[in-house]
């Protein structure tokens, strides 16, 4: 799965979402040179933009909170649709 983040620079990435929880996610951050306490704005599938923080950094992985926390029906969608995209990879 993936998500469309933007900074408060205005840089626009994609980035693949590894792992989903009602708090956050943690996602492969290729080239994007996040750091920890970046304010940025991340929308997952279906969903529209909201607003998060990037927690840590390690590598090209990074993990981003969400200032909501994810209604658990979301939840399920999301993580539903994150187990179908792992299993085509």
């Amino acid at each position: 799965m993936k998500a469309r983040c933007r900074a408060q620079s205005g840089v626009k990435v994609e980035l693949s979402v590894l792992d989903l929880s009602p708090i956050g996610c943690m996602v492969r951050r290729h080239a994007w040179s996040a750091q920890v306490h970046d304010r940025i704005l991340i929308q997952l599938e279906g969903l529209g933009f909201q607003p998060a923080e990037v927690s840590w950094v390690e590598g090209e992985l990074a993990g981003i909170e969400f200032e909501q926390l994810l209604h658990e029906a979301v939840l399920e969608r999301l993580k539903a649709s994150l187990a179908r995209t792992a299993r085509a990879a």
